[in-house]
């Protein structure tokens, strides 16, 4: 995970467990370490655990997107491939804003998937593209962390969307990473099959990935 620091301000590299948030033991930035290799994000959870420069309870702490991405995003939407701008990520502390002139939005969710420089996959975190009518891309909600790949099995995974306690969406995917096949290459590779009705200002969207973590976000509400 990524969250703001109290201690100076800035991004720093985390873990939650428990209810706290564990700073990571370096200045490594997610990208950074997925950039040496799959098995480099997993070993720091283990050190952020073991070793942390500060514990914070979690819901004292502003998360950020648990990885930024540099170049553009692929996503995989209705079987087909398309790019997204990475300028558009968002953590889950971020909220979604309404464009100028529009009064709802719709929500497409599944996961990110995240890979190693080497090669290999690394992790996960659930995933939630904000669109205006028109499917004019708003945002891409990620998080709230990323479970590593060693904390999976294989087993299919499940994302549901919900407002008040009734489901508006729920995605299903192969948790092998079939999908993934035909990616642009690249760190990160989303996929979001299943779309919500849409959801007008003040409409509050539950984001449950189960194993991956959950996270809410109301329609018009910023940081």
């Amino acid at each position: 995970m990524t969250y703001l620091s109290p201690s100076g301000g800035e991004e720093r590299s985390g873990v939650v467990d428990d209810g706290c948030v564990f700073g990571y033991p370096g200045e490594q930035s997610v990208p950074e370490l997925l950039g040496q290799s799959r098995d480099t994000l997993a070993d720091a959870f283990h050190k952020a655990l073991a070793s942390p420069v500060e514990i914070i309870v979690e819901f004292e702490t502003r998360l950020c997107a648990p990885v930024r991405p540099e170049n553009p995003v692929p996503v995989r939407v209705g079987g087909e491939w398309t790019v997204l701008d990475p300028g558009l990520v968002r953590g889950t502390d971020d909220g979604v804003m309404l464009p100028a002139g529009e009064t709802e939005l719709t929500a497409t969710v599944g996961v990110l998937a995240l890979f190693g420089g080497r090669g290999g996959h690394a992790g996960y975190t659930p995933a939630c593209l904000w669109s205006a009518p028109g499917g004019v891309p708003v945002s891409l909600s990620l998080g709230p962390a990323i479970v590593t790949h060693d904390e999976f099995d294989g087993s299919p995974l499940a994302v549901e969307a919900s407002v008040e306690g009734g489901v508006l969406a729920r995605a299903e995917l192969d948790g092998g990473l079939e999908w993934a096949a035909g990616a642009p290459g690249g760190l990160v590779a989303a996929a979001l099959p299943v779309r919500t009705r849409p959801l007008e200002r003040g409409e509050e969207l539950y984001i449950d990935g189960g194993p991956l973590g959950e996270f809410e976000v109301r329609v018009g509400a910023g940081a």
